[in-house]
């Protein structure tokens, strides 16, 4: 079978999902939408990523599902032929209504050589398709969400795995307010939010102790904004992390959570629901990569 490039991975498989109201005995539908491009597939399979844990009431006879916790996955054992379109429906029960906040693991299974193709795993479709999000909506994301977005943080790789960093979330707004005002200080503009409107931000500081905390930190950054687009939540990097936890207000903050050592700011990532579309990449320079062999 023959390479496929980024965007002919794109074009195999296309999942949207809407939902689709309540239904008689309580339970939560949506509709999973899948278009097909490229060739005939005989299985598909797909993740979702819900606001909340879910547990699942019932779905069609050629549909394989299993929930764990917030994150269901699907797959359906039927041939889809080339320009092929189908919906998938599914009822769920949740404490309270769910939203969908990602599609993950699109997969399907092709008939030549019975060979599967790879379409977009979670980690691929988060770096080609993040972008840094400057216009936010004020909605509260819920602590399960940011707790799943510092978890991912946690797990960078580290100088000798001594895991220097720390992580603060930021949703008092009256903190968040303050800190953005610092900041905007720090850059020369006190009219500006620098943190663009984002109800959410994750201050990230590394303990200058060990040699590797610049890098550790920055890590552990690039880990939440990927885990943050796999959510569907938006996400920008916002500097001046240093020039603020070096001020008086910012040692109160770590006095305050008991955080003591040599910890220095290494950045911010300001998280929230985008209230701005989305850009498309822009081109990779020439000479970007090279090899020797």
């Amino acid at each position: 079978m023959s390479d496929l490039n980024y965007d002919d991975i794109m074009e195999c498989l296309d999942v949207t999902v809407r939902p689709d109201g309540i239904d008689g005995s309580g339970s939560y539908k949506f509709v999973c939408r899948l278009e097909h491009k490229g060739h005939q597939s005989y299985e598909q399979s797909f993740g979702l990523y819900f606001s909340t844990d879910v547990s699942i009431v019932e779905v069609p006879g050629d549909v394989d599902a299993q929930a764990r916790g917030n994150h269901v996955t699907f797959r359906r054992y039927n041939q889809m032929s080339d320009n092929g379109l189908v919906e998938v429906w599914i009822k769920l029960s949740a404490s309270e209504q769910p939203e969908v906040t990602g599609i993950t693991d699109i997969t399907c299974l092709p008939e030549e050589e019975g060979t599967e193709v790879r379409v977009l795993g979670p980690v691929q479709k988060a770096i080609y398709e993040r972008r840094s999000i400057r216009s936010y909506k004020p909605d509260m994301l819920s602590k399960n969400l940011i707790n799943q977005i510092m978890q991912a943080g946690t797990y960078a790789a580290s100088g000798m795995n001594r895991q220097s960093s720390v992580i603060i979330a930021i949703t008092d707004k009256s903190v968040r307010d303050r800190l953005s005002a610092l900041n905007a200080k720090i850059m020369g503009d006190e009219e500006s939010d620098p943190f663009y409107g984002a109800p959410v931000v994750l201050a990230v500081l590394a303990d200058k102790d060990m040699p590797t905390y610049v890098h550790d930190g920055s890590l552990v950054i690039g880990n939440m904004m990927l885990a943050a687009e796999e959510l569907g939540i938006g996400s920008c990097w916002v500097h001046r992390a240093k020039e603020e936890f070096e001020s008086e207000y910012g040692r109160q903050l770590l006095k305050r959570l008991g955080i003591t050592g040599n910890y220095e700011g290494i950045g911010h990532l300001v998280l929230g629901y985008a209230d701005t579309e989305k850009k498309s990449a822009e081109p990779r320079k020439e000479n970007y990569t090279y090899y020797i062999e």
